[in-house]
């Protein structure tokens, strides 16, 4: 269908321009609503009820990761993550009584390199080429 085409071109072009996503969300809505299809119709309610998240969603922060400094668009999956990984332990903990244990356990389970009383034994491996000999 052309309609949805039209959305993910919308989420594709604009990245980095909220400016122009607010000013091609108004049109979608536009197109949403004179649709003969009621769930295109419906879905421009959507799209009008969550306008300002939307448009919001186009804003790029710098991100670090693999080892370089890139523009991603704002979102709050790692959030989610987080959130999702504490209800993970608190079910799997089956309650804790005191909250210092609780967060302790939390930091431990999601550091990479986890530190046991502030001592770490950490030593990263170095691998050299063959030529670096």
């Amino acid at each position: 269908m052309y309609l949805k085409e039209l959305y993910l071109q919308f989420n594709a072009r604009n990245g980095g321009n909220p400016s122009q996503a607010q000013i091609e969300l108004e049109e979608l809505i536009e197109a949403y609503r004179k649709s003969r299809h009621e769930i295109f119709r419906e879905f421009a309610s959507l799209l009008e009820k969550y306008k300002s998240s939307i448009i919001n969603s186009f804003i790029m922060v710098e991100k670090i990761g693999n080892g370089r400094i890139y523009d991603s668009r704002l979102s709050n999956g790692p959030i989610e993550s987080i959130n999702r990984k504490i209800k993970d332990l608190k079910r799997l903990g089956r309650g804790f009584r005191n909250f210092e244990h609780f967060r302790n356990r939390f930091l431990y389970a999601t550091r990479s390199v986890p530190v046991l009383n502030d001592i770490t034994n950490y030593n990263p491996v170095l691998y050299l080429e063959e030529d670096d000999f």
